[in-house]
């Protein structure tokens, strides 16, 4: 296992880590149960990893807990609280205050390591930033957090719009973002900015749908072709990526995808979430390659670089 500096918080953290929210979550949405999703993150101890992130609203702090007990002083936990409440109203200081409570209790520590903002929409960005921020500090002084980050959702934001007011500010030490083959505008939108500052950066959604399923890339790419988004003579209709997978060691498209995040410059961590502990051996063996070849690297920039789709 690879590790590095996370940004200017100073913590070692390896450069695959456990997300275990997304679809899976860590395959309690698929039938799991929380001993199997337990013995999935033991394997990702016993493999180094000692990155693992969960939010309030992934319903998976309390598993996560039980699964990093015991081990508090080898893991860098980071969690997260959405600034909206489920009836759309916005989170308060004592609300917030409240909400890192709970997360406490349920992580079974005394201190989170770093608790992000949600997926603040653009325009609720600026009311984060002068009335949560302030309380997010003051928790960091009272010693029940350590690092203040803020997460994003491309589903809602694929451009990276929230994110790119966000990094203007220096109250963020972390900041988690989606960075892949179909959205590599991070690279222009927010990475030259956490570079110059130091923050860090941990990616989602490196390897989801269509880089883990190739039906699904075909559709992609045919959509993108239709839409004049791609120009069909650069991929082949019905294996878009036959130059890739292969190519001086590597293995598939995941492996692929796991990569090119990996060692973009600017990022320390890359989340990877599943279920099963062969998957997860799998994506730690493409998380601790070394970077695509140059050659495949330049082409994938090429042809898909200007994208930013959602997921």
């Amino acid at each position: 296992m690879d590790y590095r500096t996370f940004g200017r918080t100073g913590l070692r953290v390896s450069v695959a880590g456990i997300g275990t929210g997304g679809a899976s979550r860590l395959g309690l949405s698929y039938g799991a149960t929380e001993e199997q999703a337990i013995a999935v993150m033991h394997r990702a101890l016993e493999l180094g990893i000692n990155y693992f992130d969960t939010a309030e609203g992934y319903q998976t702090e309390d598993v996560v807990g039980r699964a990093l007990e015991g081990h508090r002083d080898e893991v860098v936990i980071s969690s997260k609280i959405a600034p909206r409440l489920a009836d759309g109203s916005l989170l308060d200081r004592v609300g917030l205050r409240r909400a890192l409570e709970v997360a406490l209790q349920k992580l079974r520590t005394d201190v989170v390591d770093v608790y992000h903002l949600h997926r603040p929409s653009t325009e609720d960005y600026e009311y984060c930033l002068h009335e949560l921020v302030p309380e997010l500090e003051a928790l960091r002084d009272e010693g029940k957090m350590r690092f203040i980050g803020i997460s994003e959702s491309t589903s809602t934001d694929s451009t990276h719009e929230m994110l790119h007011r966000a990094v203007q500010d220096d109250c963020w030490d972390v900041v988690m973002t989606a960075f892949n083959l179909f959205n590599q505008s991070p690279r222009e939108r927010i990475f030259p900015d956490t570079i110059k500052k130091d923050i860090a950066i941990e990616i989602m959604g490196a390897a989801r749908g269509p880089f883990s399923r190739p039906e699904q890339l075909v559709e992609q790419v045919a959509r993108l072709v239709a839409a004049g988004e791609l120009e069909a003579g650069q991929v082949s209709p019905e294996d878009p990526l036959d130059f890739l997978v292969g190519a001086d060691g590597v293995e598939s498209l995941a492996d692929a995808s796991y990569r090119l995040a990996a060692h973009e410059p600017g990022v320390h961590v890359v989340l990877t979430g599943t279920g099963s502990i062969a998957h997860l051996e799998e994506n730690v063996t493409s998380l601790s390659a070394g970077p695509l070849p140059a050659a495949e690297h330049d082409r994938l920039v090429s042809i898909f670089g200007h994208l930013s789709l959602g997921r």
